[in-house]
């Protein structure tokens, strides 16, 4: 069985953003999902439009999802409670991300 290394996260603080994104961005795509933060990834409308993907659209769907919750678990990690507050609604790590850009600046 292989060990797994827990990663020491930088949390994000009004002073600390370029170190906590260059950090953060290593991570992310260290764990295959910086791609997904960055680009984002379309989310069927509904139900039906999921049922109608072909088989390989809906690995790739499930493939984007499965690195989005990953990098939204990393986001959420290295944050402090004032900034989870202000992402912890967001649906994807591309809208965390974009919020937590504009945390430095809230002061």
């Amino acid at each position: 069985m292989a060990n797994m290394i827990q990663p020491q996260i930088l949390k994000l603080t009004k002073t600390k953003y370029g170190n906590w994104s260059i950090q953060i961005k290593a991570l992310l795509s260290s764990q295959d999902c910086w791609d997904v933060v960055k680009e984002g990834y379309v989310e069927p409308k509904n139900t039906a439009a999921e049922a109608a993907l072909t088989n390989e659209e809906k690995r790739v769907l499930k493939e984007a999802r499965t690195k989005d919750k990953r990098a939204m678990f990393f986001i959420f990690q290295g944050v402090d409670e004032s900034t989870f507050e202000k992402i912890a609604d967001t649906k994807t790590s591309n809208e965390a991300w974009g919020i937590s850009q504009k945390i430095p600046s809230r002061s």
